[in-house]
């Protein structure tokens, strides 16, 4: 997924284990969203805002 590519890129974050790890959400929850099964909720939304300090619109445009 797009957006998951570009914050692992953009934070030199090295695999989904670290990303998950960084946004303090469970490995199979970014698994599930790479994997198209589920979206990117409002709450992971607002947690890589909080973390990573993206804008939420960037985010949203990323997400497309």
């Amino acid at each position: 997924m797009k957006l998951l590519d570009e914050l692992q890129s953009r934070f030199e974050i090295p695999n989904d284990r670290q990303l998950a790890a960084k946004l303090d959400v469970s490995t199979p929850v970014i698994s599930r969203i790479r994997n198209g099964k589920c979206a990117v909720s409002a709450d992971i939304m607002i947690r890589i805002h909080e973390v990573l300090g993206l804008p939420i619109a960037e985010i949203k445009e990323l997400c497309q």
